[in-house]
């Protein structure tokens, strides 16, 4: 006779929609730097595991892509390069490399121009929060929503929640 699954826990996840996208990369970077700041708004408390000290709030995953445009003279798309990149920094270092490159920009066509559309973007952030109750939960950043998971406790939604009130680039 199989054995049954039982369940030990109930985990939830909640989604926040953005009535309009972040529109730059600087607001979206502000709400991550917010978060992990050591007075960070959701009160997340470092914690202890095999023997080593763990931040209260960690980058679990982040990935970061870009389309830069090339456009012929009329201003008709002829091209484009999308790039991934695993941080931020390495984000920008890339876009202003490919937007620099004036070889590979010629290699569309001889009068083509990069054209920078940040409209385009996607930017993924995934935070591993520990708050004061034990309790480790996750936010995913989007530019266009915000979503928690992994938690159980109501009181972690809605603390995120009112936090994510009084961010403007959140509503």
């Amino acid at each position: 006779m199989p054995l049954d699954f039982t369940p030990t826990s109930i985990v939830k996840a909640a989604k926040r929609s953005f009535t309009v996208p972040i529109t730059t990369a600087t607001a979206f970077d502000a709400n991550i730097a917010a978060l992990k700041a050591a007075d960070n708004p959701l009160g997340a408390t470092a914690y202890q595991t095999a023997g080593a000290s763990v931040d209260g709030v960690t980058i679990a995953n982040e990935y970061y892509k870009a389309t830069i445009a090339y456009l012929s003279p009329l201003g008709e798309v002829i091209g484009s390069v999308v790039i991934d990149a695993p941080t931020r920094s390495s984000y920008d270092v890339i876009v202003a490399h490919i937007l620099a490159d004036t070889a590979l920009t010629a290699k569309f066509a001889a009068d083509a121009v990069a054209d920078r559309d940040n409209t385009k973007d996607s930017w993924n952030v995934r935070l591993k929060i520990h708050d004061p109750t034990g309790e480790i939960y996750f936010l995913n950043f989007t530019r266009k929503d915000l979503r928690i998971s992994s938690y159980e406790n109501d009181a972690i939604l809605a603390k995120v929640d009112a936090w994510a009130d009084g961010v403007n680039s959140l509503n």
